[in-house]
């Protein structure tokens, strides 16, 4: 017997307007945006460097639900230089260090979003890094056919900015081999 066990999901207010662009700040670029910490944006990073930065997502599916950004603004995988390459995913190695300090997840969804059609809600390329736990659904996420997450994002963010400077640090990307 096959069974659904979501028939409807715990709705994140204002997301779908968000994904319309109704309710998006008037900027040019949400990210780009972040990057410059204009006011009109929420700010959510907890890293940044010359190449890339680093915020957790307005809407995650779990707590630590990061997106790598290059500072570059560019719509493509293809447009990135070696360079911006090899950093980004030596980025994405120290999140999920990091991520595996203050979470301990039990594996991770990596994942590329480009253009609208890829998810991209935002038009410019960005890397989603999602921890994924051996017991995601709990009795409210069962019982309720709803999706619950335990831990609210500024909570996240403290704890998560507290710790990046010890695993993405200059000895870390320079110690690349």
């Amino acid at each position: 017997m096959s069974r659904i066990i979501f028939d409807r999901w715990l709705q994140a207010l204002g997301k779908l307007d968000y994904v319309q662009g109704k309710s998006r700040p008037d900027v040019d670029c949400i990210f780009c945006s972040i990057k410059e910490n204009d006011e009109k944006v929420v700010d959510l990073k907890i890293y940044k460097d010359d190449i890339c930065f680093v915020l957790l997502n307005l809407y995650p599916f779990n707590p630590g639900h990061l997106m790598c950004v290059p500072n570059r603004h560019i719509t493509k995988y293809t447009e990135l230089t070696k360079n911006e390459l090899l950093h980004l995913n030596r980025t994405i190695q120290g999140l999920q260090l990091l991520l595996d300090d203050v979470y301990n997840p039990k594996g991770y969804n990596i994942g590329i979003n480009q253009g609208n059609y890829g998810g991209a809600s935002i038009d410019h390329l960005h890397i989603h890094v999602v921890p994924r736990f051996k017991a995601e659904l709990g009795f409210i996420d069962i019982i309720g056919n709803i999706r619950v997450l335990p831990e609210g994002l500024d909570s996240v963010k403290k704890k998560l900015t507290q710790n990046v400077d010890k695993f993405l640090n200059k000895e870390f990307f320079e110690n690349f081999k």
